[in-house]
């Protein structure tokens, strides 16, 4: 099998999971590791047998990488993609794509123009619940669906913001909605598809932050059909994240943070239930498991062989961007704002 040689760039929270991913992988290597912080980089590289570089630009062009994973604040996921895609180097981002949806289209044009993939990480969408729940609203057993909901009521405290001070920052983007609720945001619109208009509040409540940390939007959507994203990281000590769906003829709920699906079906009657192995960031950014990451990781090394696009490509990465970037404004303006694909 021939070699899928990755650099992997940053090396905070989530790079270890990353790494793991890569050596899951048949045929995955993990050839380099750049990040600006000299007093980790060099050890974490030798964990996992990789060179360590201080500055990304140089190591993204060497002749054994293939691709290139994104682990940074990201701010730098645009710059950081199009240094790749010059390069002719395959890209897998982490959660947020970018910080709004015209970086994404920038990603997205280099890396069409270099003929490489793109592939942004929402390892929500490999989990078995996830998918059973696509099923199931596909299935149409439920009827028309008629109000959705997602709600992420975390914790983070204030030594989490001290540890890295960008999370806190405005030129990041945001705050709750596109650093934590951004998977169930994902997962929503991969389950409903996106709401045509949002109406929207983002506060900051209680942090020494400049980014919001409690936000809520009411959806709108073209069918008729309404509902809700709730967020924040003030609800002492973190909740399970949840979604649901309830439709004409019954209801399925996505208890994502304790790894349950439940659904109810009126005629004819069903009533059902699984479960599987939690992984939910409630209190703690690591509560998680690696097995999403390593499918994603999977999906993206036969996708790159067999020259198709991942599962999980730029323009599906770029969706959430859409309706935060409404979210944001209609909290701005007090106004009910246009989701613009």
């Amino acid at each position: 099998m021939q070699p899928l040689r990755f650099v992997l760039i940053g090396a905070g929270n989530i790079a270890a999971t990353h790494a793991a991913a890569i050596q899951a992988v048949p045929g995955g290597v993990l050839a380099a590791v750049a990040t600006r912080h000299p007093e980790r980089g060099p050890a974490f590289a030798a964990r996992y047998g990789a060179s360590w570089h201080a500055d990304y630009h140089a190591v993204v062009a060497r002749p054994d990488v293939d691709a290139v994973a994104i682990c940074t604040p990201q701010d730098l996921h645009l710059p950081i993609t199009l240094a790749a895609a010059r390069a002719g180097k395959h890209v897998l981002c982490e959660k947020p794509m970018a910080r709004s949806a015209a970086e994404c289209d920038a990603m997205l044009a280099a890396c069409e123009r270099a003929g490489v993939a793109l592939g942004v990480i929402f390892q929500s969408r490999f989990d078995p619940l996830s998918r059973r729940c696509r099923e199931l609203l596909a299935s149409g057993k439920l009827g028309r669906i008629v109000w959705v909901g997602a709600r992420t009521p975390w914790y983070r405290g204030a030594a989490y913001f001290q540890a890295a001070p960008w999370r806190g920052q405005a030129a990041q983007g945001g705050g709750v909605l596109i650093n934590q609720a951004i998977h169930a945001i994902d997962l929503l619109i991969w389950l409903a598809g996106l709401p045509a208009r949002v109406t929207a509040q983002a506060r900051t409540l209680v942090h020494a932050v400049e980014i919001e940390d409690a936000a809520q939007a009411l959806l709108e959507y073209d069918s008729g059909a309404i509902g809700l994203v709730q967020a924040t990281t003030v609800a002492y000590p973190g909740y399970p994240e949840q979604l649901e769906f309830f439709g004409s003829q019954g209801s399925a709920v996505l208890h994502k943070g304790e790894g349950r699906l439940q659904w109810h079906v009126r005629e004819p009657r069903e009533d059902g239930q699984e479960s599987a192995a939690v992984s939910s960031g409630a209190a703690a950014p690591m509560d998680i498991t690696a097995a999403g990451h390593i499918a994603q990781y999977q999906d993206f090394a036969e996708a790159v062989r067999a020259g198709r696009p991942p599962l999980v490509d730029g323009h599906e990465g770029r969706q959430s961007m859409l309706l935060l970037d409404a979210i944001y404004r209609s909290a701005r303006s007090g106004r009910t704002e246009a989701v613009v694909p």
